[in-house]
């Protein structure tokens, strides 16, 4: 019997068991619920019936009469077939699946495939492999089906991989991996023209990702441009939809998609302003009569580099949803046959409209093409392509000049307008794609005339109304690689699935000046260099020319030893960008520079530079550090605040401020340039309008990829629309200028957009104000507010009685009781495992641990590990 002294003691203990008890069955609850909702299926026949939808996903379209072959970044090849096996033997074996051709020897990864479903995901496993070289297991072969609704010259990548791997991993993007496109909404283009000459909007490279924005309530919203949403774990939505709300928290899989957007494939312009429409067929929650509509607004801003939509409000009865997509896309051009890269660098294919008409044969068809011009006869006279077969002439699309990016940043033309295809309706289309052919990618396929490479066309597809063309030629050869990468992210919602989100770095690519990393003098890396050593690096690119910096031209990485005047001397090369970005997860990514000058101490060795990129929200764009010098390998750790995640500030209504608490900052709009007291003068309906920022209900998100922070609030504005009310988007971006724009549109509710370009926000975001505005050039300054918390830890001594070790021991029990139901089931390990890993972030950002080479699988010898393999896959 406990004392009046020892109340506390014995409350304590009774306390501790109730927890301990609770969160057992939690867990157990949890884990029950989990395993419910999982869509778990596996197939050996290559076909699957989607769960949610009953869509037949049938992948024996996919087996080759020879092989799949895919070349490595390390020039080692893999061919596998899908639904069948290699024709020819590897490793003198017949019957094989995968082989693996490395370093002049054959490796079988593997006899047998199995078909694999998840969540959405979907996926080949090809197990039964050869003993792996490092003793630990069998080599394993793992190919993600990816959705991907357009025809890619090569869809398939191998994910970079270490030197000593026994599991690979690769992905095949292809159409059958997707929801079927009701055939009313099927459209190779995505366009609207402003000028009576042709010059148009062009929407589609937009396509070319999935995009996820917070409803702000806890729920997202997955968003196509001019496709359907790319089917995958995470993104079940209906078929057809391009914008579905996502809600986390509902238990049931199935219900978890919500429609509010069918496919729109045909841009309009009102008032001036560039908009997709989609209609729902979903019924408003709030209007049964009405069902759900959601309006995309795109906006030109040309210094965007990591373009993404905002959501900007839903109208009073919650049945029209709006957002705001600001990308160059929106821009007029008006060179033709050029256009700028998300890097900034001009690409211009305009000497190849001189080169006159191509004439192709194939299948006993004679095919006329041009380049940014006619193609002259046969064709008609606005003609891009046509072919001519037993004397009569078919249109394949109108010539245009505007030059665009498909999924892989690569260059390409759209001709639509054509004949017609067939019974549908539906006319024909041509896409040109154009290849880097020089050299240096040892030609690619293309002729040579004294050594010298020169173009090359040739027809790849003409099918699904499309004739599509690859066009190599030097003139598309870029100096960068593709600086960004999709990472599959754990959401901590205790559903057990991944989604999708896309690491981009293309912020930090710097075309005026260089980074010069850190060097600390103190540091071991530092002892084993010569006494005034620097190092010079660029992003995802060759390093801009320097006036005496003497590196190999192309490389992405220069140590320099420097004289006595600060010139640069003693150049060596540690590498040129020639792989692209790999991800870790959602808040690191590696970067790695090969083949550089001669190792000093290891002349068989070449130098090569490792940049880790972490997330600091702090940081602003950051600066290299070299952190470590490992034999011939240079190590940087980056500290960015470009890779972190949109993080959501509060909002003091009280002080009109915006604070960020992990980073320490306040920004007060009653003291901004550009506001008086907080309220900022608007032009409507050429009047006068006062807008108060100040207030209640405001929601503010940084976005550090574009510099910028977004605050979204609703604005009582009679006469606005039908409903009186204004949602509102601010957008503060980090400038050397101080200049805003207003966008207003009308419908059922009115939509204002306010760009504030001011270097007042630069701090807030730990970015120093930009030197030249949009060349990339905006550095990182070191925030002059810090935010101190100070803890107190209480020490107490206490004495434990018999009764409370008894209860302490029958909760421990039965606690572990509760786990053991889990231990031979690995999801339902998972499961406990999310539990504790919860947070209060909407989303979870789980680590994959890297290794030397490929910074993505978790182990040396490449095998899964129960925790990290569906990170991978």
């Amino acid at each position: 019997m406990c004392n009046v002294q020892k109340i506390g003691i014995c409350g304590a203990t009774t306390t501790a068991m109730l927890a301990i008890i609770l969160l057992a069955f939690i867990i157990c609850s949890v884990s029950a619920v989990d395993d419910a909702n999982q869509l778990i299926l596996s197939s050996k026949d290559c076909t699957l019936t989607e769960p949610v939808y009953g869509h037949k996903f049938d992948f024996n379209n996919l087996r080759s009469d020879l092989a799949h072959v895919v070349e490595s970044e390390y020039n080692d090849i893999f061919e596998f077939n899908v639904c069948s096996n290699l024709t020819h033997t590897c490793n003198n074996e017949n019957n094989v699946a995968a082989c693996l051709k490395k370093q002049g020897k054959e490796y079988v990864l593997g006899r047998q495939q199995e078909l694999h479903y998840r969540n959405g995901k979907m996926y080949l496993n090809y197990t039964s492999g050869a003993k792996c070289e490092n003793g630990t297991g069998n080599y394993q072969l793992i190919v993600r089906l990816i959705c991907d609704y357009t025809m890619d010259v090569s869809p398939l990548r191998v994910t970079p991989y270490a030197e000593d791997a026994c599991t690979f991993y690769a992905e095949y993007e292809t159409p059958s991996a997707c929801l079927p496109i009701p055939d009313a909404m099927q459209s190779n283009s995505c366009s609207v023209r402003y000028t009576n000459t042709g010059d148009s909007f062009d929407l589609l490279p937009l396509s070319e990702n999935n995009y996820r924005t917070t409803n702000r309530q806890g729920s997202f919203f997955i968003i196509n441009v001019c496709k359907p949403v790319l089917y995958g774990e995470s993104a079940m939505c209906p078929p057809g939809s391009s914008i579905c709300l996502y809600d986390p928290k509902t238990t049931d899989l199935k219900n978890r998609f919500i429609n509010f957007g069918n496919v729109q494939s045909q841009p309009t312009i009102k008032d001036g302003q560039l908009l997709l429409r989609h209609e729902s067929s979903t019924p408003c929650a709030g209007n049964s009569s009405a069902n759900y509509t959601s309006i995309i607004y795109f906006y030109c801003d040309k210094s965007v580099r990591n373009s993404h939509p905002e959501f900007m409000g839903p109208d009073q009865d919650g049945c029209t949803y709006r957002f705001s997509f600001s990308t160059p896309l929106a821009c007029k051009t008006v060179k033709p046959c050029s256009a700028v890269t998300s890097g900034h660098e001009l690409l211009d294919l305009s000497p190849l409209s001189g080169h006159g008409p191509h004439k192709l044969t194939k299948d006993g068809k004679t095919y006329t093409v041009g380049v940014c011009a006619s193609a002259g006869t046969p064709c008609l006279a606005n003609g891009g392509a046509c072919y001519d077969q037993n004397g009569q002439s078919t249109e394949l699309g109108n010539f245009n000049s505007q030059l665009r990016f498909n999924q892989s940043d690569s260059p390409y033309l759209l001709y639509e307008g054509g004949g017609k295809c067939d019974s549908s309706d539906r006319l024909w289309s041509t896409k040109i794609e154009f290849v880097c052919a020089n050299n240096a990618t040892k030609d690619n396929g293309g002729a040579k005339s004294n050594g010298a490479t020169t173009d090359a066309v040739q027809i790849i597809e003409d099918s699904n109304c499309q004739l599509l063309i690859q066009y190599q030629t030097p003139h598309a050869c870029r100096q960068q690689i593709r600086c960004k990468g999709k990472v599959y992210v754990d959401s901590s919602d205790g559903s057990g699935s991944n989604s999708e989100e896309l690491v981009d770095l293309t912020p930090l690519i710097n075309a005026n000046e260089n980074y010069q990393a850190i060097v600390d003098p103190k540091s071991k890396a530092a002892q084993q260099l010569p006494k005034d050593t620097k190092f010079f690096l660029n992003v995802c690119r060759p390093l801009v020319p320097k006036y005496q910096l003497g590196c190999a031209g192309g490389s992405g990485a220069c140590m320099a030893k420097m004289s006595s005047a600060g010139a640069p001397e003693e150049e060596h090369s540690l590498g040129f960008p020639l792989i692209q970005l790999m991800p870790i997860n959602r808040t690191a990514a590696e970067l790695i520079y090969l083949k550089g000058d001669p190792c000093p101490t290891d002349k068989s060795m070449n130098l090569s530079t490792k940049i880790h990129f972490s997330c600091n929200m702090r940081a602003g764009r950051g600066q290299p550090v070299l952190s470590s010098i490992d034999d011939c390998n240079y190590h940087f750790d980056w500290d960015t605040s470009v890779i972190c995640p949109p993080h959501e500030c509060t909002f003091s209504e009280d002080t009109c401020e915006i604070v960020q608490d992990e980073a320490g900052m306040r920004f007060n709009f009653k003291n901004a340039s550009f506001a008086t007291d907080g309220k900022i003068e608007i032009e409507y309906k050429k009047q006068k309008l006062l807008l108060n920022v100040c207030g209640a209900h405001r929601r503010a998100m940084t976005d550090y990829s574009q510099d910028l922070v977004n605050l979204f609030f609703t604005h009582d504005l009679p006469g606005c629309g039908k409903e009186g009310k204004m949602n509102v988007q601010m957008r503060l971006i980090c400038s050397n200028k101080n200049e805003n724009s207003t966008t207003i549109t009308e419908d059922t509710q009115c939509s204002l957009l306010y760009v504030q370009r001011t270097p007042s926000i630069c701090q807030f975001l730990g970015l120093s104000v930009p030197q030249d505005e949009g060349s990339g050039s905006t550095t990182s300054t070191p925030s002059p507010a810090t935010t101190t918390s100070t803890s107190s830890t209480t020490t107490s001594t206490t004495s434990i009685t018999p009764t409370a070790i008894m209860g302490i021991i029958l909760s421990v029990t039965f606690f572990v009781a509760c786990l053991g139901m889990f231990a031979f089931s690995p999801s339902r390990r998972q499961r406990v495992r999310r539990f504790f890993r919860r947070s209060n972030s909407a989303v979870r950002y789980s680590r994959v641990q890297s290794n030397e080479e490929a910074n993505l699988l978790l182990e040396p010898n490449g095998e899964f590990t129960e925790s990290d393999d569906d990170m991978l896959l």
